[in-house]
C-alpha cells in the first residue's frame, strides 16, 4: 500500500511498538498484548513466593493468565533475578484448594516481576483459564 511506513520502536516498558504511517496520521499499537498466548486479567490476590533459601515471601498477584503471572512483593528484600525458578502458593477465589506453581522469573520490572509458568498441570492450566475467562466476564 503506498504511502504506508511500518517502524519498530521500543517503549519504555522495553516491548516492542509497532508505528504505522498512513495518509499523514500515526497509529502506534503496543504489539506485546498481541503476542500473548491467552488474556491477562489484572486481579489482587494475596500470594507467597518461594527461592533459594527463602522459604515464604509475602506478595500480591496482579496480573494473571494460564501462561504467566506478575507479582508484587511486600517488603525491600533483593528480588529473585531474572532467570531464577521460584514457587508461587496462592488461593484464588473460586472456593477451591489452593494452588502451588513453579515458575521462572521471565522479566524483572520496577513495579513487580513477570513470571512464566512452568509444569503445569493440565487440571491447574484449566482451572487459570476458567479463572480468567471468568474474570473477564464480571
Amino acid at each position: 500500500m503506498p504511502g504506508v511506513r511500518v517502524v519498530l520502536i521500543t517503549s519504555s516498558r522495553g516491548g516492542p511498538m509497532e508505528e504505522q504511517i498512513i495518509a499523514g496520521h500515526t497509529l502506534i499499537a503496543n504489539r506485546a498484548h498481541e503476542r500473548r498466548r491467552y488474556p491477562r486479567v489484572e486481579v489482587a490476590w494475596g500470594m507467597t513466593l518461594g527461592w533459594g533459601s527463602r522459604l515464604k515471601w509475602p506478595g500480591q498477584v496482579v496480573s494473571l493468565g494460564p501462561f504467566g503471572v506478575k507479582v508484587q512483593l511486600g517488603g525491600n528484600d533483593a528480588t529473585p533475578p531474572r532467570g531464577s525458578q521460584v514457587r508461587l502458593e496462592f488461593t484464588p477465589p473460586d472456593q477451591r484448594a489452593p494452588l502451588a506453581i513453579k515458575g521462572i522469573v521471565w522479566r524483572v520490572d520496577p513495579d513487580g516481576l513477570a513470571i512464566a509458568l512452568l509444569n503445569l498441570s493440565i487440571r491447574d492450566f484449566h482451572r487459570l483459564k476458567t479463572l480468567v475467562d471468568q474474570w473477564r466476564a464480571s
